[in-house]
């Protein structure tokens, strides 16, 4: 079996430390942006606190959810691009409430976090109006909306340190992401594979460098529903990587295969995946039972570490 290219210690060490070079001037700029539009934001806050958004928030979801229910008829029946393009649009549609209600957090607002809209987007949203109409028990709605870990540190007026530790945690993936970008985009120009820099060290950067700028909006707001909403995107780029990988896999044969054996998926060092079945139908059962399962894992681990979800007075 004809063995795949094999990567220099050099060609995988540079990229890396150009990362963390990019990473400081990210910060900067992000700092910068939050110094200047934490005030603004703040009179927006007010502004889209007298709106009510029920009607955006239901229309968002039944767009979400017609997104991937076009992912999954498109995964049963084989449309390729219509599943790539919905795995995309789904996870956008669902992460971009939280995204930008999570800025508030970001830029040391977090005292505004009571809201229930702000940080868990369309997961807080659409919590509290199912608790309203009595489809789900008050302390559960409660624990997902305003639900918080570090609400000591993150409530202070000032933002403390925490927003700043949020901040550098989006730098770094946002540089992560920027340079797998620009090494992926040319070797589809050259029409070959990356399997160098950021590529030599786990074959989805890009989706690595998303999953931590997004896991640091979440960090900023730190409430229970933000996480659950990153958990999601997160899963929706899981899936994203392995519909890639298949292709590649059609694409460039052995040399991809070997590639992906010797190549961790996602996280640097860490080899071995959840199984699957090759079939499809038991494989979209797998992908709903790992999700769940998932979902599960991560309120244990926030009960464990303690959310306070006592209300504002």
């Amino acid at each position: 079996m004809a063995e795949g290219p094999k990567t220099s210690r050099k060609s995988i060490i540079l990229p890396w430390l150009a990362v963390l070079g990019l990473g400081p001037a990210v910060f900067g700029l992000l700092y910068g942006a939050s110094a200047l539009l934490g005030e603004r934001m703040w009179r927006w806050f007010y502004r889209w606190e007298d709106w009510n958004g029920t009607w955006l928030v239901f229309s968002t979801l039944v767009l979400a959810l017609t997104i991937l229910l076009a992912a999954v008829l498109a995964h049963g029946f084989e449309r390729k691009r219509v599943e790539r393009r919905a795995l995309i649009l789904g996870a956008w549609v669902l992460y971009l409430p939280a995204f930008f209600s999570s800025l508030f957090a970001a830029t040391g607002l977090s005292y505004l976090m009571w809201e229930a809209l702000v940080a868990g987007g369309l997961v807080s949203r659409v919590t509290m109006l199912l608790a309203e109409r009595g489809l789900l028990p008050t302390g559960l709605a409660n624990w997902i909306i305003l639900g918080r870990v570090g609400r000591g540190a993150v409530d202070r007026v000032d933002g403390g340190a925490w927003h700043v530790l949020a901040l550098i945690i989006v730098a770094m993936g946002v540089a992560i992401t920027i340079f797998g970008f620009i090494q992926v985009f040319r070797a589809h120009r050259e029409k070959r594979l990356q399997t160098e820099g950021l590529y030599g060290t786990v074959r989805h950067p890009q989706h690595l460098g998303i999953a931590i700028w997004t896991f640091g909006l979440a960090f900023a707001a730190s409430t229970t529903a933000a996480y659950l909403t990153w958990f999601t995107v997160l899963f929706f780029y899981i899936l994203l990587a392995l519909w890639e990988e298949k292709r590649l896999s059609q694409k460039f044969g052995s040399t991809y295969d070997n590639y992906r054996r010797r190549t961790p998926f996602m996280i640097p060092f860490v080899t071995k995946g959840l199984p699957l079945p090759e079939s499809r139908w038991p494989r979209l059962a797998a992908f709903a039972g790992y999700y769940l399962a998932g979902l599960a894992i991560l309120c244990l681990i926030m009960i464990v570490i303690g959310v306070d979800a006592n209300v504002y007075a």
